[in-house]
């Protein structure tokens, strides 16, 4: 009789043990193969899923593997292209002593002979564009130190809306920073 209870005993903490490595993996996979991402919450931004990449738009990338908050339009840079950069300045400055490990700029067709003041002591950078992004024309995005386009941002609206947009994408700026090892 022992050696019976003895033998279920066993058998019982073997189907415990093999259970206990199974069922995460088969859960993993069911989530997997369901395509179950979790949700995803940004502050305002539109998540990207692009294949370009920043090193195939503009023509002389930085390799500095820094996170980038670009200025991107087909157009030369005008008014409300000034106006645009003027937000990301903004944004830019309100990071604090996270700065150093981000980058601000413009993604445009010709590239600007006089800055406007609020960016002209920032790290800010201009890059030619290469190839037009019709779908991210007058956008704010937001760009990995490997060169992906992460997040864009549509400033649009009123000063108040303006405001908002930007306060969000320093949140949304602030957890990336935060969640990323890299930049």
């Amino acid at each position: 009789m022992d050696n019976k209870e003895n033998r279920v005993k066993k058998n019982t903490q073997l189907i415990l043990m093999v259970l206990a490595f199974v069922v995460p993996i088969v859960a993993a996979k069911l989530l997997l193969t369901n395509d179950f991402k979790g949700n995803v919450k940004t502050h305002g931004g539109e998540l990207l899923n692009l294949s370009t990449t920043y090193q195939q738009i503009v023509t002389s990338p930085n390799d500095d593997k820094l996170w980038k908050v670009m200025y991107l339009s087909n157009k030369s840079c005008q008014s409300q292209c000034k106006e645009q950069l003027y937000y990301v300045a903004q944004t830019y400055k309100a990071l604090g002593r996270l700065q150093d490990r981000v980058t601000i700029g413009a993604m445009i067709p010709q590239l600007m002979t006089n800055l406007p003041e609020e960016i002209d002591h920032t790290n800010f950078k201009q890059h030619q564009l290469t190839k037009t992004l019709n779908q991210l024309e007058d956008n704010i995005v937001i760009i990995d130190p490997m060169g992906n386009l992460v997040m864009r941002y549509q400033l649009s609206g009123d000063k108040q809306q303006r405001l908002k947009t930007s306060h969000d994408m320093l949140l949304d700026i602030k957890q990336l920073l935060k969640l990323s090892r890299i930049g």
